[in-house]
């Protein structure tokens, strides 16, 4: 059901609601939850087969929870964007003897932790890109779980896509470093670090690390939807190694995440201010797919005290781009944060 405040009057409320039913018919959607909040307060829910508490496969819009706790890590003098890559001992010496042979050494040294945050590091993507791990679609590699040497030395066979800083290019290798560089610095799993981090501290009871926990309570069913048959299929499931950087989520959850960025909660304006840039599109957020079911967008702007979530129930690249359009739809018609 649709929740419509006496604002939304005055905006294309029936426009927005005609486009989600028809969204859903087209792209045979069985679960959904969506809403824009403002100042705390919602002006816009919808749910479908779901609700506030339900759990959702997020993707990677679990690195919007990476970048707050790293950004936190850095507030409390744990971490700097500008340390090297090498400083937390993705090198691998041993006895003097680098066990990992980089394809372009200098290149791999001048990596920092900003880099990794912004995907401007060059380093090509684990999970898509190279041929040892791609299991994309449902193409397994032989590894269910490789340790990190084996990660490394896969990684380090392949050139960059360019040079450190140069460029941006999205590659989920960078937050499998992040997530690595959290251990190291917090000395704990990295799912026990977030959940010390950010979790915790907020009371998201119901977000979970995939790595721990792939069918946790609540857990709305995931589908994937066949680009060359129109047909849905069983999601394929989620292994450890892809699962670094990847959390369950229910929306309350990401409404209190969003609720705490835009008020400074978990790190300073100061701090905020310093990386997420420039405003008032500095949002943390991003679209998440994940090939275990679910399709999600998820946006918090702290200079319009705003936050945003659409999630489905649905994993698949023509379902991408709807739920990206959706989103817009909604912030640009109830909240438009320019």
């Amino acid at each position: 059901m649709i929740k419509l405040k006496n604002i939304l009057k005055e905006v294309q409320a029936q426009n927005i609601e005609q486009d989600i039913n028809t969204f859903f018919k087209e792209y045979q959607i069985s679960s959904c939850a969506a809403y824009v909040y403002k100042d705390g307060k919602p002006l816009f829910e919808y749910y479908k087969n779901a609700n506030e508490n339900s759990v959702f496969g997020i993707g990677s819009v679990s690195k919007g929870i990476d970048k707050i706790a790293v950004m936190k890590l850095v507030e409390d003098g744990r971490l700097k964007l500008s340390d090297p890559l090498f400083k937390f001992g993705f090198d691998m010496p041993k006895d003097g003897i680098n066990l990992v042979n980089y394809y372009n050494w200098e290149h791999w040294e001048s990596i920092t932790i900003e880099h990794l945050m912004n995907h401007t590091s060059g380093i090509p993507d684990l999970i898509n890109d190279i041929p040892e791990f791609n299991f994309h679609y449902g193409k397994f590699g032989k590894d269910p779980d490789p340790d990190d040497l084996t990660i490394l030395r896969a990684l380090a066979k392949y050139p960059l896509y360019f040079e450190p800083g140069t460029k941006e290019n999205y590659s989920n290798s960078n937050f499998w470093f992040l997530c690595k560089v959290i251990e190291k610095v917090t000395g704990k799993t990295y799912g026990d670090a977030i959940k010390e981090l950010v979790f915790e501290p907020l009371d998201m009871k119901n977000t979970y690390w995939a790595y721990e926990n792939t069918k946790p309570a609540g857990l709305v069913v995931g589908t994937v939807l066949d680009v060359e048959t129109n047909k849905l299929l069983p999601p394929f499931p989620i292994k450890p190694f892809d699962a670094y950087a990847i959390f369950y989520s229910s929306p309350a959850d990401m409404l209190k995440l969003g609720n705490a960025y835009i008020n400074d909660e978990l790190i300073s304006e100061k701090t905020r201010k310093s990386f997420f840039f420039p405003e008032p599109d500095n949002s943390p957020g991003q679209v998440g797919a994940i090939h275990d079911g679910y399709t999600c967008r998820w946006d918090a702007y702290a200079n319009k005290k705003v936050v945003i979530l659409f999630v489905v129930n649905q994993f698949g690249q023509t379902v991408s781009d709807p739920v990206m359009e959706m989103s817009a739809k909604m912030r640009d018609s109830i909240a438009p944060i320019s």
